[in-house]
């Protein structure tokens, strides 16, 4: 009777385990410039650029144009890349769709609205930096 405890403890153990680390984020090589903040999140503070890591259920949702989230994307000049404004969160950006470990990933590389000094070739120089530090292309979100 004990045994029968201990491994089914054992197997919701290893259950639960399975769990989270399926819901981890892949941890990007990113230029020397930004700071890890942990949860896919890093940050360049002297350039005033964010990226964020995202692998919602609903990734379509950020490359579709959506008046009611003020949510307005425009194709990038880098091949499948997406300028973005976001009028409720008040930013804007560039926005990839990527495979990481055979996973479909958002990368956005953005700023807060009232950042006058960032411009969108900074978030494609970064957007390139951290594809070529992590051997990544950006796919074609229509496939989503």
């Amino acid at each position: 009777m004990k045994i029968s405890k201990i491994l089914i403890a054992a197997l919701i153990l290893i259950c639960a385990i399975g769990i989270v680390s399926a819901a981890e984020l892949p941890n990007l090589q990113v230029p020397d410039t930004f700071k890890d903040l942990g949860g896919g999140s890093y940050s360049n503070e002297a350039d005033n650029i964010e990226i964020d890591i995202f692998n919602d259920t609903d990734l379509k949702s950020y490359f579709t144009n959506d008046t009611a989230t003020k949510l307005t994307v425009t194709p990038g000049k880098i091949n499948n890349t997406y300028t973005y404004t976001d009028g409720t969160n008040k930013q804007f950006g560039v926005s990839e769709l990527v495979k990481i470990n055979g996973e479909q990933y958002v990368i956005q590389f953005w700023a807060d609205d009232d950042s006058s000094n960032t411009s969108l070739d900074r978030f494609y120089d970064s957007l390139e930096q951290v594809n070529k530090l992590n051997n990544i292309t950006p796919e074609d979100a229509s496939t989503l």
